[in-house]
């Protein structure tokens, strides 16, 4: 699946149930990594068994893909981080799927950023319906030709 570049309303069906494919992938990854992994409360860094190795590699491949997905379903993914007391450290704005690896050193725990991948497969099944009629939408159809239309072209010069 290419990058996703479509608001979650403006995509036809086999869009929206391939996002929904991919995020509950991702889901499974996510939880998958968490369960065979224990968080090192001295240094906040995860401790892997292999099957949790196996996911984090497999989440990295699209973990990319899957923010995109969430992002076009109108979920904001950050939160604030817990600022660090021993240093007098500042909380900071933290997007927690891009940072899904890191969240054991902010005291955050996993669960939050799975209610967020949860949330934006709640909106593509509430939006499947709606993203079928779109498919037999003549208007649809024309305002996707129209957008197209509207994107510039770029011609490079040979030097």
């Amino acid at each position: 699946m290419k990058q996703a570049r479509r608001h979650y309303k403006d995509i036809p069906f086999w869009e929206n149930r391939a996002r929904q494919k991919l995020l509950t992938h991702f889901r499974s990854l996510v939880k998958t990594y968490f369960a065979n992994s224990t968080l090192n409360m001295v240094s906040g860094v995860y401790n892997e068994k292999p099957e949790a190795t196996d996911a984090k590699i497999a989440i990295n491949l699209i973990i990319k893909n899957a923010y995109a997905i969430i992002s076009h379903a109108g979920i904001k993914t950050y939160t604030a981080s817990t600022p660090s007391v021993s240093v007098r450290g500042r909380g900071k704005n933290m997007n927690l799927i891009l940072n899904i690896f890191n969240l054991g050193r902010n005291d955050i725990e996993p669960d939050i950023a799975i209610d967020y991948i949860d949330r934006a497969i709640a909106v593509y099944k509430s939006n499947r319906a709606s993203s079928l009629v779109r498919v037999i939408n003549p208007f649809f159809w024309l305002s996707v030709a129209l957008k197209y239309q509207k994107q510039p072209v770029t011609v490079k010069k040979n030097q």
